[in-house]
């Protein structure tokens, strides 16, 4: 055999094995760009949550987001430690002294809040500033009214039901018919 023979057989060779092989390889590196993108979106999606609800920590949104962590930005322990650090604090009674003390507990979970939102977004990269984070947030004061009520009539509706608070009634006066509506239809007026 010559060396041209023995070149294109090689050429020949190589050429079938391209053919074979490309297409399952470049479906192997778009299906691993698929699922990095997929992290990246996973991850990202858990931010923006956080930081849409920064101002209603008792949504369920927000406690969702903050229960993925540990799952989407597992290894990286920046991340997790101020995860551990807000989580840690968040399990902590707060003081029942003074409202110095109280404000000061409230300053300080705010305070490791903004570290675990700049922490992630550091790690995806977004260059946050961390006194940024909690002044530019807006949550109406109706909302928190708003929140506080539904919570305070949940509670009293539970009383009611298990029996350890009654329902007031009172009676009314029956009104005249026709003093305050008009007459029913198919009666004379």
């Amino acid at each position: 055999m010559s060396r041209y023979e023995i070149l294109s057989l090689l050429t020949l060779g190589l050429t079938l094995i391209a053919v074979f092989t490309g297409p399952i390889v470049a479906v192997k590196i778009t299906r691993k760009g698929d699922i990095e993108r997929e992290r990246i979106r996973r991850k990202t999606e858990v931010l923006s949550i956080l930081m849409r609800t920064r101002t209603i920590k008792l949504s369920f949104d927000h406690v969702s987001a903050l229960n993925l962590i540990q799952l989407e930005f597992y290894g990286d322990d920046a991340v997790l430690n101020a995860y551990r650090a807000y989580i840690s604090h968040l399990y902590k009674k707060g003081p029942e002294g003074s409202e110095e003390e109280a404000s000061a507990f409230a300053s300080d979970r705010n305070d490791l809040f903004g570290d675990l939102v700049f922490e992630l977004g550091k790690h995806l990269g977004y260059q946050f500033d961390k006194r940024e984070l909690q002044k530019l947030s807006y949550g109406p004061s109706g909302w928190y009214q708003d929140e506080d009520a539904v919570r305070m009539l949940r509670s009293m509706a539970i009383d009611v039901m298990a029996g350890k608070r009654t329902l007031p009634v009172s009676m009314r006066p029956v009104p005249v018919p026709g003093a305050m509506f008009p007459p029913p239809p198919g009666t004379a007026a």
